[in-house]
């Protein structure tokens, strides 16, 4: 909790204020300059001067150097098109998710990277064993990065300058007696991901559990979501993910990363067919 209310309030209303202009260029469908903007929201000059100038700085707007109007920004659209191609990226997957949940009998998870933690934003189920150690996940659940699968092979992929701000600003706490702590040792078992292209969850982040993960590329070469295989380890064995599901797990990957337009690299070929057979 902020120590000044005042100031915490003051940011706040800057916050509220940035999405009223946002929103407000945008229901226009083209450019607005500052007093038009002023009239429209009731605002001060001054007070929107200084607004628009941070989002013209991070990209949420942007200006046209000879109106002197403004408009929606590259950052922003980026953010709009990254959520579309989630939604894209869901009904794709889907089947494959399902087939996939149907071959293994095991909880299927579809999953992306949100700042330093991993959201669920899709599951399959339907063929889970009862009676047996169930995973706790849903859709939108969101859990820490680095203490699960699917975080690591997402970790793994991000650009270097990025991976070292997130292990620079995020505290690694156990979430069980599994869980790895010490940046040193994660960023290791993070070149070994991306090496090898799947990660594993030793009961690091649910004890009793198990869980493999794999890329999912979009046409860019860009690591944009990891599937996963989840269950108990009495089922989901390290042997049986080493002989059977990190193999399944990464054929599926690569048909989904196939089917929104990634080109397998040449040099690996070969390792694609063996995954296939």
């Amino acid at each position: 909790m902020s120590k000044n209310p005042v100031a915490a309030k003051t940011r706040i209303g800057s916050v509220a204020k940035a999405i009223k202009i946002i929103d407000t260029i945008h229901k226009a469908r083209r450019g607005m300059g500052i007093t038009e903007l002023a009239t429209e929201l009731g605002m001060p000059k001054s007070t929107l001067h200084h607004i628009i100038t941070t989002l013209v700085e991070t990209g949420f707007l942007s200006q046209d150097p000879l109106s002197r109007t403004y408009n929606i920004g590259f950052h922003l659209v980026g953010i709009g098109q990254a959520y579309l191609e989630q939604l894209d990226l869901r009904k794709i997957a889907r089947p494959h998710l399902e087939r996939l949940s149907m071959k293994v009998k095991e909880i299927v998870h579809l999953l992306v990277l949100d700042e330093k933690e991993v959201v669920y934003i899709d599951k399959v189920e339907n063929h889970v064993q009862e009676g047996t150690l169930r995973c706790s996940s849903f859709i939108g659940r969101r859990v820490s990065a680095y203490s699960t699968a699917a975080g690591k092979v997402l970790l793994a992929y991000l650009p270097k300058e990025e991976l070292w701000r997130y292990l620079s600003t995020e505290k690694l706490c156990p979430k069980t007696e599994h869980t790895i702590t010490s940046a040193k040792l994660l960023l290791e078992q993070l070149a070994t991901v991306k090496k090898e292209e799947y990660a594993v969850d030793r009961q690091e982040n649910e004890v009793g559990l198990h869980c493999v993960a794999t890329p999912i590329f979009n046409r860019e070469g860009k690591c944009i979501a990891a599937l996963s295989i989840s269950g108990p380890m009495n089922r989901v064995s390290l042997e049986r993910i080493e002989e059977e599901l990190k193999w399944a797990a990464t054929s599926t990957a690569r048909q989904i990363s196939a089917e929104i337009g990634y080109v397998l690299p040449l040099v690996e070929e070969e390792r694609s067919s063996k995954l296939n057979k």
